[in-house]
C-alpha cells in the first residue's frame, strides 16, 4: 500500500481553521459582508479559470455593441 502524501480531510480542517480566525471576531453583518465578497472573489476565480468573462464584462460589451 501506498504512503499517503495528500490528506483531503487535514486539508479541509486547516482551510476551515483560517475562515474561523479571520471571522471570530466579526459581527453577524460584517460576516455576511466577508461571505459576500468571497463569494465573489470565487465566482471570478472561476471565470477566470474556464477563459470566459464575468458577467458584469458580458454585459458592458452588449451595451457597446
Amino acid at each position: 500500500m501506498k504512503a499517503k502524501t495528500f490528506d483531503c480531510v487535514e486539508m479541509k480542517h486547516r482551510g476551515a481553521e483560517k475562515v474561523r480566525e479571520q471571522t471570530k471576531d466579526m459581527t453577524p453583518e460584517q460576516e455576511l459582508v466577508f461571505w459576500r465578497e468571497r463569494s465573489c472573489i470565487l465566482r471570478q476565480r472561476q471565470e477566470d479559470a474556464k477563459g470566459g468573462h464575468s458577467a458584469l464584462e458580458k454585459g458592458k460589451s452588449q451595451r457597446s455593441s
